[in-house]
């Protein structure tokens, strides 16, 4: 059985190995992944998917960048193989996380491409096993923010919530 991830503190990195920049990365990670915040619906009735993830984590989907792929292209083909959310569009690029690991005795930087998408309201979502995901849904930013197992991606969260605020404001009226 593979050990837990680890974090470390690292030249220019703030609370266990955790960067979080909105701006290009200094250099690049040893693993490009990319993912996503979906939000569906508005005002009360905003949603956002979150998943549970074989880790027992919840989490916002992501995963590697295959080649060829941009990273806007990766987060929304991740989206829909982990969580089934197929008809999605982009809002916003919400910037990048970066954190360490250790997988297999092989310390490793992972950085992460993070999107705003919405879908239309009553979108079902499905686990998808194969992807290693046990569960998924639709929560209340309030839900989705205490259920989310790792702080970089409650702040992603909370940028995407802004974001969302934002342009739902700019086409209230």
């Amino acid at each position: 059985m593979g050990r837990a991830p680890t974090c470390e503190l690292g030249p220019g990195e703030v609370k266990k190995g955790v960067r979080d920049e909105t701006g290009p990365a200094p250099e690049p990670a040893a693993l490009q992944s990319a993912g996503g915040v979906v939000a569906s619906g508005e005002g009360d009735d905003l949603r956002v998917a979150v998943m549970r993830s074989t880790y027992r984590t919840w989490v916002l989907p992501k995963g590697r960048i295959e080649q060829g792929e941009t990273s806007e292209e990766a987060a929304r083909r991740e989206i829909g193989e982990e969580i089934g959310l197929l008809q999605i569009e982009p809002v916003a690029h919400l910037g990048w996380t970066e954190h360490r690991f250790e997988r297999d005795g092989v310390r490793l930087r992972k950085r992460v491409d993070w999107f705003l998408f919405t879908a239309p309201k009553g979108s079902p979502v499905s686990a998808q096993p194969d992807q290693n995901v046990l569960d998924c849904g639709w929560f209340t930013p309030k839900q989705a923010m205490s259920l989310l197992s790792h702080p970089n991606q409650r702040r992603m969260l909370r940028r995407a919530l802004a974001s969302w605020r934002e342009k739902t404001a700019g086409t209230a009226g």
